[in-house]
């Protein structure tokens, strides 16, 4: 079965996660339970990539749901990454990232701003850090209201910013200042009702916490910045507050370290345009193969964005 580029770096990523079970095995509590579940997750991959070869004669939900899966998709394959982590690395290292942060700026920035923290501020940047689960989101929906070819090129993309994250937490894991710095704050930031929910919510729902080098949040704002600018210049401004209160609230809300920043977004930066080139080589490749005819209602070729 030819695989649309979405469906392929999914795969990919895990055959790798299924990969690293097996090769971590003695070293995880439930490594087969894990194979069982990584074997799950690439059938319902290849069942979606069935149905994207008949999209044009899909009904109006499941051609959503061939475009949108990721939204549930991604969490639960981060969701399975700690385990894995820890096999594979050991404890954090968030020593590294405070002498990172100490080197660059001579202070601890998350303690450095704690006297400007006031429950309206806390509020606002807390809301500001929950505007991640739903920023990406928002400029796939508009994009593929436009143009669907434009959707999937930018859906691919994010997820090759997302891979890139996660590689990068078990390169360098670290839990975040909120957690290795706790003794140095002596003021809270979730006193506030907004504030306390939304931290009180991620605690719950995101189970790996070695997720901090580099920002996600970070290379996420980014790429949704960079990639508005160039295919939807008027939703721009709209996005522009949303993406830069989302950078600005990791660092404010305690969660990451100002390195971690700096290098979301100088990945991000580099990693849009390799998203790009390789959903647009993949494409090529799939329409070049000889005698492939497309399903009912597909297009014969979609256009190749500059």
């Amino acid at each position: 079965m030819r695989l649309r580029p979405t469906e392929a770096i999914h795969l990919s990523a895990v055959a790798v996660l299924a990969a690293l079970t097996v090769l971590l095995r003695h070293r995880l509590a439930d490594p087969g339970r894990m194979l069982i579940f990584y074997a799950a997750l690439a059938g319902a991959l290849l069942w979606i990539a069935a149905l994207a070869r008949r999209e044009g004669t899909l009904p109006a939900g499941l051609s959503v749901l061939i475009d949108f899966y990721p939204v549930a998709l991604l969490p639960i394959v981060f969701n399975t990454l700690e385990p894995l982590i820890t096999a594979a690395r050991g404890g954090a290292r968030d020593d590294l990232l405070i002498a990172a942060d100490r080197a660059l700026f001579g202070v601890d920035v998350t303690v450095w701003l704690q006297p400007f923290a006031r429950p309206a501020l806390d509020d606002l940047f807390f809301f500001f850090y929950a505007v991640y689960y739903f920023i990406g989101l928002a400029l796939g929906v508009l994009l593929w209201i436009r143009n669907r070819d434009t959707a999937r090129r930018f859906i691919f993309t994010l997820m090759v910013i997302y891979y890139v994250s996660y590689a990068g937490y078990f390169v360098l894991p670290a839990l975040g200042p909120r957690s290795a710095q706790a003794s140095l704050y002596t003021v809270s930031l979730t006193a506030s009702p907004i504030a306390r929910a939304v931290s009180a919510s991620i605690d719950a729902l995101e189970k790996t916490k070695f997720d901090v080098f580099p920002s996600g949040h970070t290379m996420v704002a980014v790429a949704v910045l960079i990639v508005a600018r160039k295919r939807a210049p008027d939703a721009f401004p709209y996005f522009l507050p949303f993406a830069l209160g989302l950078i600005l609230s990791t660092v404010y809300c305690r969660y990451h370290y100002a390195i971690d920043v700096i290098a979301g977004a100088a990945l991000a930066v580099a990693a849009v345009p390799v998203g790009d080139w390789l959903y647009d080589r993949a494409v090529r490749r799939e329409f070049a193969a000889p005698g492939l005819v497309p399903a009912r209602g597909r297009p014969q070729r979609p256009p190749l964005l500059p």
